[in-house]
């Protein structure tokens, strides 16, 4: 029999991969709606590829913490999880939690990316390594973000 802990982390690495493989997704299909696949992909300006990582952090964070924290949520109401002993430096609130997470992952994530373009001195990116770099990104993003967030709103 699996103890309550290793039930909780068994959840939490399924939900981490939902979580990964729905915001890969999006991040495909909004980067082809945004960017297509014709022609090369600027980097810098607003609504250029690099700006594109400010909403798509923030949304991708916001909800890989809102949606598997409403999820946790009803699980914990109809006893299908218990709570487990978790210390997190989270807000305990689930919208504090998404946007203090959804806010750090636009600023560093952007940040990061911002910084990695220029030290490369790309000003045009080709529009296949663009549009595999945003999946990637986007499902790199919520395996950081979901775990900590699940394993706080599991918290006793």
């Amino acid at each position: 029999m699996m103890t309550r802990t290793a039930v909780v982390e068994a959840y939490v690495r399924k939900e981490t991969r939902i979580s990964m493989a729905i915001n890969a997704m999006l991040s495909l299909l909004i980067s082809l709606a945004v960017f297509g696949l014709h022609r090369p992909v600027e980097s810098w300006g607003v609504g250029r590829w690099v700006f594109d990582f400010l909403p798509q952090s923030f949304m991708i964070s916001l909800m890989s913490v809102l949606i598997p924290g409403v999820l946790v949520r009803q699980k914990l109401k109809n006893g299908a999880l218990a709570p487990v002993p978790h210390r997190s430096i989270l807000p305990r609130s689930l919208l504090a939690r998404a946007l203090v997470l959804a806010g750090a992952s636009a600023g560093i994530g952007t940040a990061s990316v911002a910084g990695l373009v220029w030290l490369m001195g790309m000003e045009m990116i080709a529009p296949i390594p663009a549009l595999l770099f945003k999946v990637s990104y986007g499902a790199i993003l919520a395996l950081i973000v979901t775990p900590p967030a699940l394993r706080a709103a599991l918290a006793a």
